[in-house]
């Protein structure tokens, strides 16, 4: 079968422990090279792929397809390595870039990719701000390119029948979804907590998995209208210190963040969703998604995922979905786009989501800025283009640290 040639930019943590074990379970996609500036994550990054195509390939043989084992070993000693991306997409004929760098080169990168002739995906967050998002939509409608916005949630057999069920009018019409990102912080990792890499903290990091989750919940036919930063904490830093490089260190970024969403369809149809994206772990209510006559909710156990659906007289339900995992996730958002680029098919989840779902974190920003007051979407839009306007080159950067500035400190 065709395979589709990828160069991966990035060899970090999320490369290492998601996208990379992904790769030998996509039998679409043919791994090529791997990029970084970094000399030494590039040589750790070459013996763990390396490793990873030939433990696949063993259990392949244990399984007794050879074909499959064969092709695993081939791959292992073919991948190449870059310091430099001109040099990557200069000297391979690659279908695909997968961007897996910290935030603030997703950008840039995209853009370099896609006015070479390279589909693109790209971790979440899309950029660190809606600006540089604009900058890669107008690169696709110039290249004619594919591009997909990775949010894996979207691959998970948890969401993907949750929101089976909800399409199907199980819970009669969607009203309020409570979803919930959070764990303990990004502490292994400095540049988590410096704005000018990252773009934000724990909402533009972990809450986007929420966003983006709970407009495909909700439906992605519907537009996000009106965010507001929730009471009782917004956007907030919650603790003064974290032990960062090694020492305990104060930072800029949130580590809590807490916000109500509203969804609104041609029809005039809308919904509310409250998300909250933590580094601190979670505090506000379990997820669940309630309809006008019934609630449905996920649970998982172990490796196990179910959903339970609750009707209007109290009776419940529960329905097994099979194994849930992690890895599981990323797997289904490679082969989708990999299926995308041999069908020349549009993503699901492309560029304009992407950078909605940015929009939504940074009306947000705007938001906690403002005292908590709703904002549009379209006034954060207008707002953020007068800036661009006015700064030109430097807008990103302007837009970034005026946003920043409304971070509460608890």
């Amino acid at each position: 079968m065709k395979r589709v040639k990828v160069g991966v930019v990035g060899t970090g943590g999320i490369y290492r422990i998601a996208h990379l074990p992904a790769y030998p379970e996509v039998r679409e996609a043919e791994l090529v090279s791997i990029c970084d500036v970094s000399e030494e994550a590039l040589k750790e990054a070459r013996r763990t792929t390396e490793k990873t195509y030939l433990e696949r390939a063993r259990r392949a043989e244990e399984e007794g397809d050879e074909d499959l084992s064969e092709r695993l070993r081939e791959d292992a000693q073919s991948v190449r390595t870059y310091n430099d991306l001109d040099e990557m997409l200069s000297k391979e004929d690659l279908d695909l870039i997968d961007i897996c760098t910290p935030t603030k080169f997703h950008s840039s990168i995209a853009v370099e990719a896609l006015s070479r002739g390279v589909n693109v995906m790209a971790e979440k967050p899309m950029a660190r701000t809606y600006l540089e998002c604009l900058d890669v939509i107008e690169a696709v409608e110039d290249s004619g390119k594919l591009y997909q916005h990775n949010e894996n949630w979207l691959y998970s057999p948890i969401w993907y029948n949750m929101r089976k069920f909800i399409e199907s009018g199980v819970i009669g019409e969607l009203q309020l979804t409570f979803l919930a990102t959070a764990h303990g912080g990004p502490e292994w990792a400095s540049w988590f907590w410096d704005p000018e890499i990252a773009g934000g903290g724990a909402l533009l990091d972990n809450g986007v998995h929420a966003i983006t989750c709970s407009w495909f919940l909700a439906g992605f036919e519907m537009r996000p209208a009106v965010v507001k930063a929730a009471e009782p904490y917004g956007i907030c830093i919650r603790m003064k210190t974290r032990i960062l490089k090694g020492k305990f260190r104060p930072f800029e970024v949130e580590d809590d963040a807490h916000v109500i969403i509203r969804f609104e369809g041609e029809d005039g149809s809308w919904s509310t969703a409250h998300v909250e994206g933590s580094w601190s772990y979670r505090d506000s209510l379990d997820t669940r998604v309630i309809g006008t006559n019934g609630i449905i909710r996920p649970i998982k156990k172990d490796e196990k995922g179910s959903i339970e659906i609750t009707d209007a007289t109290g009776g419940r339900r529960e329905i097994p979905v099979g194994r849930v995992t992690w890895a599981q996730s990323f797997e289904g958002e490679i082969r989708n786009m990999c299926n995308c680029v041999l069908s020349d098919t549009k993503p699901l989840c492309d560029e304009k989501i992407g950078a909605e779902t940015t929009a939504i974190v940074q009306s947000a920003y705007l938001s906690q800025k403002r005292g908590k007051r709703p904002v549009t979407l379209d006034k954060f839009k207008r707002y953020a283009l007068k800036i661009r306007e006015k700064e030109g080159k430097k807008a990103p950067e302007v837009l970034l640290k005026d946003l920043l500035k409304g971070i509460r400190r608890i």
